[in-house]
């Protein structure tokens, strides 16, 4: 029996660093990090793609801001890179937002230009739109004044109007602390997770999911051994049914050779490419089973 030579974890590990170089420049990134900051990343940038916006039932704009909310909301319904009106220091993949990590909530700015010392982004405004994104959709809580992170009408404006969204964490039978804005904002600093009360007494833990100690994601940790776990399965996977492979790799060459090397080159709608270099045949196709559990660093193709 052929022998597969293979190492599908460090192929996915070079795909997520040119991800990350892409996207966030270079930067000194040990592999046993890269696959979390990866996952990480995907939180503090939201990608480019077309949003159905979704307004609170208090949600009120300012005239003055009019023009930008409706910049703003042109670029989401058209699926255009909303990343100029994040804030700037989510140009750093370490910085500590406690109000995305703890309530996966973003702010971002409604200017309507250039910002002159980074005309990057757009123009940063005193007041800022409060929102949760998810891949299909923007929810607009409302507009606050600068430093409002730790205000409490965040969690509840999401839980009175979209409480389908964030039920996953709901919890049941412990008591959320009544905490002051001072006392949540040096929690979050120090990275400790805490639970909140609603004025029903619903108790969340961390909607954004919580970070770790090290200040990443702790669900992008969780996502990345999940990747790593898989990587191994998908390993074992084409091993086990590398004879189904030599009827396309023996008219381009191959001979019966002990060993047959391969890469994982792309993964596209949650199916695996994987190329047989020394005969030059994609397997663009490749599934473990209906319903895998991964999500893998952005699709790619040999295009």
């Amino acid at each position: 029996m052929a022998t597969l030579l293979a190492d599908f974890k460090s192929d996915l590990l070079i795909m997520a660093r040119e991800y990350l170089e892409k996207q966030w420049g270079p930067e000194q990134i040990d592999n046993d990090r890269v696959l979390v900051l990866y996952f990480d990343s995907l939180r503090r940038r939201p990608a480019v793609r077309k949003r159905r916006i979704l307004e609170a039932d208090d949600f009120y704009c300012p005239p003055e801001l009019a023009p930008g909310w409706e910049l703003l909301r042109t670029k989401v319904v058209n699926g255009d890179d909303i990343g100029p009106h994040l804030s700037r220091d989510h140009a750093s993949l370490t910085n500590l937002d406690g109000l995305l990590n703890e309530w996966g909530v973003h702010h971002l700015h409604l200017g309507t230009k250039p910002y002159p010392i980074d005309p990057s982004y757009i123009d940063r405004t005193p007041p800022l739109l409060f929102a949760l994104i998810t891949d299909e959709d923007f929810y607009a809580i409302n507009i606050y004044l600068h430093g409002a992170w730790e205000s409490m009408s965040v969690i509840e404006s999401l839980h009175r109007n979209w409480p389908q969204v964030i039920s996953r964490s709901r919890i049941k039978g412990i008591q959320g602390e009544a905490l002051t804005k001072k006392e949540r904002k040096v929690l979050r600093n120090s990275s400790i997770q805490t639970a909140s009360t609603v004025s029903d007494g619903t108790v969340y833990m961390a909607i954004g999911g919580g970070v770790a100690s090290s200040g990443v994601s702790v669900d992008a940790v969780r996502r990345a051994d999940s990747a790593l776990e898989e990587m191994e399965r998908l390993q074992v996977f084409v091993q086990d049914r590398l004879d189904g492979f030599l009827v396309h790799l023996r008219p381009r060459g191959y001979t019966d050779e002990q060993n047959i090397r391969a890469k994982l080159i792309g993964i596209k709608q949650q199916k695996y490419q994987v190329l047989f270099p020394d005969y030059g045949v994609l397997a663009a196709d490749v599934r473990i089973e209906q319903g895998s559990l991964y999500t893998g660093p952005p699709e790619r193709t040999t295009d």
